[in-house]
């Protein structure tokens, strides 16, 4: 059976398609992602078919860095949208020949989704974001008023320009599909629990981790920085690009922060910085997270889903700093599961604040002990091995 897996977004969002398609390998399947070219490479490395998408690799740094600096969250949503939409449509030739070429699709969202349907072949969304799970309406009148509230808002947020698109691209109304005819969603249901108004075509899995090779190796100087002293602090912000200047100026809160709590730090920064890097901090552009947080205290993170994942898995605290979409949602999340302090907007980030939060989470044993609590059921799950098991019942009763 061949399976067409399109996506589209930033690493972390690439890196979950990159697990299933390799679990779906294991189990015999003839897997091929579609993606942007710039993860081509990544992909391959881990033995995965790839097809580049049409489109500069670079396309979307600009529309990236708008999202991150919007104002406000309706502002950052509008922004997404139309971001979304313009992937969409750029794609959109490009995924109508390669539909009819294979005999089930899943993709991010609804990527893919509309295409599909004109090529009449069953459809899988993935969903990073539990809000978009599907609901039905029930006898609990509170879940029917927020269901009516978000409908409208999605409505009018994207689902008129998503029934536009359809239209133009020869694909029925989404009243009229079928699809998507499961919907996945990577994440634990220790950290997610399932609301009364969801239907049965959810799946909460559980994680998709890509395992790193065991045969990596760090570098000299990066070991011996590891063995220095205390674990070191890690702190990332995930792979969307960033402004020199905005890139900078963060850097030199972090620098301040990590100093301010009297911590040590590895950063990973995937941009270029030409300025003088302190003796508590390492730089480091690329390195397997589940090597890494065997040898770290304690993670700042954006908390987009892939990082946060792995934070759990290692049962580590966070310190979140949300800067868009779906971020501020999974910091509000690990916060109240009390294994995180306080969120930080990304706006909002100060040395001052940083080194707070670094400080609380060293020290704070509570926050330890339920990271590492949570830890230890989530590695106690299989999420691939579920979401494997759900497409093959979805194969089997679809006949395909």
């Amino acid at each position: 059976m061949k399976i067409l897996l399109p996506v589209m977004g930033v690493r972390g969002d690439v890196q979950v398609f990159f697990a299933l398609a390799t679990a779906l390998k294991d189990e015999g399947y003839e897997v091929t992602v579609a993606l942007n070219s710039k993860f081509q490479k990544l992909g391959e490395s881990y033995g995965i078919d790839c097809y580049s998408l049409e489109g500069n690799p670079e396309d979307g740094i600009n529309e990236l860095q708008e999202i991150m600096n919007a104002k406000n969250t309706m502002k950052a949503a509008k922004l997404g949208t139309n971001f979304f939409f313009k992937g969409v449509r750029e794609q959109t030739n490009t995924l109508q020949k390669l539909c009819p070429l294979y005999d089930l699709v899943i993709g991010y969202g609804s990527f893919g989704l509309a295409e599909a349907d004109i090529a009449n072949k069953p459809f899988i969304s993935v969903v990073i974001d539990p809000t978009m799970a599907e609901k039905k309406f029930t006898k609990n009148m509170r879940l029917n008023i927020g269901l009516i509230v978000e409908k409208l808002a999605l409505y009018f947020l994207m689902g008129r320009k998503y029934e536009q698109f359809r239209k133009e691209i020869g694909a029925p109304p989404s009243s009229k599909s079928n699809n998507p005819q499961l919907i996945l969603l990577p994440m634990s249901q220790h950290v997610v629990k399932p609301s009364n108004n969801w239907t049965s075509k959810n799946v909460i899995s559980g994680y998709w981790y890509l395992e790193a090779s065991s045969s990596y190796s760090p570098l000299e100087d990066l070991q011996k920085f590891i063995e220095k002293d205390e674990p070191p602090i890690f702190i990332s912000f995930g792979s969307a690009g960033w402004s020199e200047e905005d890139n900078n100026s963060l850097l030199n809160i972090l620098f301040e922060g990590v100093q301010l709590a009297g911590s040590r730090a590895i950063i990973l920064n995937t941009e270029r910085y030409d300025g003088k890097i302190p003796e508590h901090i390492y730089l480091i552009q690329e390195i397997p997270f589940d090597w890494l947080f065997g040898y770290s205290s304690c993670v700042v993170h954006h908390c987009g889903l892939g990082t946060t994942a792995e934070v759990l898995k290692a049962g580590l605290p966070s310190i979140p700093v949300p800067y868009m979409i779906d971020q501020f949602a999974w910091a509000e999340r690990i916060y109240s599961l009390g294994v995180a302090t306080h969120p930080i907007p990304r706006k909002e980030l100060a040395a001052e604040k940083l080194s707070k939060g670094i400080t609380e989470s060293l020290n704070n044993h509570v926050i330890r002990e339920n990271a590492d609590k949570i830890g230890l059921k989530i590695r106690e799950e299989n999420g691939l091995k579920s979401a494997v098991m759900a497409i093959q019942s979805l194969i089997n009763k679809t006949g395909k």
